[in-house]
C-alpha cells in the first residue's frame, strides 16, 4: 500500500470506529470518547497545532454556546408545558377543532408533531402527539407510526442547533444553509404527509384528502423557505408548522362549523410560544433597522430567547413553586446527558477538522467525483440514524463534507443541505425514537396483552420504507443541483 492509502485508512479509523460502535448500540458518550482518544493517539501523523486549535475554538465558540442554551431552554420549556398541563390543553383543543378523523390525523401528524419538534426537539413531537392520536381513535401501532412520520422538520428542531453547528464548522451562512435545506425538505413533507394519511385513514380516504394535504404542504413549505431565507432558520420550523395548523383550522371552519371556544387557560397555554416568536421577530427586525454592533450576535441568538421564555413560562402559566421546581429538576436531568453527548460529538468533529483528518478524507472522497455527490444523502441518512441527533450528525459530518465539496468545486450550500435533510428524515427511523413512540402508544392505550400492543416490526417497516422513498428522491435531486 502507498503512504497515501495508509494515511487515508488511518484518517478514517476514528470515524469508522465511532459509526461502528454506535451501530452496535455502544453508549454514545462512551463511543465518542473512544473515537476522540483514537484520533488523538494518531498525533504523530495528524498533529494538533496551537494555532489551529485556537482558530477552531474561536470559530465554534458562539455556535456551541448557542446549542447549549437552546437545548437547555427547549427542554425546560417542554417540562413546564407538560407539568402545568398547558401542552395537553393546546393539543386537546386542536384535536376538537379538526372535526373529521382525516383532518385530525393531518393536523396532529403534520401540524402538532413538527411544531413541538421545531420548538423543543429531542423527540418531544412524538411524545406530544401519540396520546392525542390515541384519543382520536387510532390503535397504538398507527398512533406511534404517524407520530414518527410527523418529524418532518427535524433539521429545524429545537430552533435549528444542527444548522448553527454546520454553519460554524463550514463558514457557510446560516440563511443559505437554511434556505437550501427548505428546498430539499419538500420531498420529505410530501412523502411523509401521504404516508400519514394512508396509515391514518386508509388509501381510499387518503386520496380524497389529497387536496387538503397538498394545500397544507404548499403553505408549510413556502413559509419554511421564506422564513429561512429572509428572517432566520431558527424560527422557520415553528412558523411553518403554525401556519400549517392555521390552514387546516380555516378549512375546518369553512367546511364544517365554527371552531370550538377556547378557554382562558388554553389561551394562556399558547403564550410561551407567542413570547418566543415575538421576541425573536422583534430583535431580528431591529437588527435590520439599526446597527447593533457587537451585540447583534448575542441579541439575535435563539439560545437567549428560549432561555428568556423558560424563565417567563412559570409566571405565564401560573405555576406554583412546587411545580416549577419539579419541572426544573426534571429538565436539567434530561438536558445534562443529551448536551454532554452533543458536546462530545462537537469536540470529535473539531479534532478531526483541526488535525487534518477531515482534509485527508476529503482528498480521498474527492477522487470519487460524481460517486461522492450521489452518496451525500446516504451519508447524511447514516449520520442521522447512528447519532439520533441533527446536532450530532452535523458535528460528525460537516467538516469532511465541506472539505470534499470544496475539492470538487461544488456548491457547499447544496451539499450540506442534502446531508442535513437526509439526516433529519433518518432520525425518525432510529431505534431509540421508535422505542419511545412504541412505549408512549402502549402506555397511553393501557395495552397489556400482545394483540393490543404496538407492532414494532410494522412501525419500523413503514417508517424505513418512507425514508427510502425520500432518499430515492433526494439522491438524483442532489446530483442534478450539484452537477447542472
Amino acid at each position: 500500500m502507498t503512504s497515501t492509502t495508509v494515511d487515508l485508512i488511518l484518517a478514517a479509523l476514528p470515524m469508522l470506529g465511532l459509526v461502528g460502535m454506535l451501530a452496535f448500540r455502544v453508549r454514545p458518550a462512551r463511543a465518542a470518547l473512544i473515537a476522540i482518544g483514537v484520533a488523538l493517539a494518531l498525533f504523530p501523523l495528524f498533529p494538533l497545532t496551537g494555532t489551529a486549535v485556537d482558530e477552531q475554538a474561536a470559530s465554534l465558540a458562539s455556535s456551541t454556546l448557542a446549542v447549549i442554551f437552546i437545548m437547555l431552554g427547549g427542554i425546560l420549556v417542554s417540562q413546564m408545558l407538560e407539568v402545568s398541563g398547558a401542552q395537553e390543553r393546546i393539543s386537546d383543543w386542536l384535536a376538537k377543532a379538526a372535526r373529521t378523523r382525516a383532518r385530525t390525523v393531518l393536523l396532529l401528524g403534520l401540524g402538532v408533531a413538527p411544531l413541538a419538534e421545531s420548538i423543543i426537539g429531542f423527540g418531544v413531537g412524538v411524545v406530544t402527539t401519540v396520546p392525542l392520536l390515541l384519543r382520536a381513535g387510532l390503535n397504538p401501532t398507527k398512533a406511534a407510526t404517524i407520530a414518527l412520520l410527523g418529524i418532518i422538520m427535524a433539521p429545524w428542531g429545537s430552533m435549528a442547533p444542527g444548522m448553527l453547528l454546520a454553519s460554524g464548522l463550514s463558514h457557510l451562512s446560516l440563511s443559505e444553509l437554511g434556505s437550501w435545506s427548505a428546498v430539499f425538505n419538500l420531498p420529505v413533507q410530501l412523502v411523509m404527509g401521504a404516508t400519514i394519511l394512508w396509515v391514518g385513514v386508509g388509501a381510499k380516504k387518503a386520496v380524497r384528502k389529497l387536496p387538503e394535504l397538498l394545500l397544507m404542504t404548499a403553505v408549510m413549505w413556502g413559509s419554511l423557505l421564506a422564513v429561512s431565507l429572509w428572517i432566520t432558520p431558527a424560527l422557520a420550523g415553528i412558523i411553518a408548522s403554525a401556519l400549517g395548523i392555521v390552514t387546516l383550522l380555516l378549512l375546518s371552519r369553512i367546511r364544517s362549523a365554527p371552531l370550538p371556544k377556547m378557554a382562558p387557560s388554553t389561551r394562556r397555554a399558547f403564550l410561551p410560544y407567542a413570547l418566543l416568536i415575538v421576541c425573536m421577530l422583534g430583535v431580528i427586525t431591529l437588527s435590520r433597522l439599526v446597527d447593533l454592533g457587537g451585540w447583534e450576535t448575542f441579541l439575535t441568538s435563539p439560545g437567549l430567547w428560549i432561555m428568556v421564555t423558560a424563565a417567563a413560562a412559570p409566571f405565564i402559566l401560573r405555576m406554583g413553586g412546587t411545580e416549577t421546581g419539579f419541572a426544573l429538576r426534571r429538565g436539567v436531568r434530561t438536558w445534562f446527558p443529551a448536551c454532554s453527548v452533543t458536546l462530545l460529538f462537537i469536540v470529535f468533529g473539531a479534532v478531526m477538522a483541526t488535525n487534518g483528518m477531515s482534509a485527508t478524507l476529503a482528498e480521498g472522497a474527492a477522487d470519487l467525483g460524481v460517486a461522492f455527490i450521489l452518496l451525500l444523502p446516504l451519508i447524511g441518512a447514516i449520520g442521522g440514524y447512528v447519532t439520533n441527533s441533527g446536532s450530532g450528525s452535523a458535528a460528525l459530518l460537516t467538516s469532511g463534507i465541506a472539505e470534499t465539496t470544496h475539492a470538487l468545486n461544488a456548491d457547499l450550500g447544496v451539499a450540506l443541505a442534502a446531508q442535513n435533510v437526509a439526516t433529519g428524515a433518518a432520525i425518525m427511523a432510529c431505534p431509540a425514537r421508535i422505542t419511545v413512540a412504541e412505549a408512549m402508544a402502549n402506555n397511553g392505550a393501557g395495552a397489556q396483552d400482545t394483540a393490543s400492543r404496538a407492532d414494532t416490526g410494522w412501525i419500523t417497516r413503514v417508517v424505513l420504507l418512507a425514508d427510502l422513498v425520500v432518499l430515492a428522491i433526494l439522491t438524483p435531486m442532489t446530483a442534478w443541483l450539484l452537477l447542472s
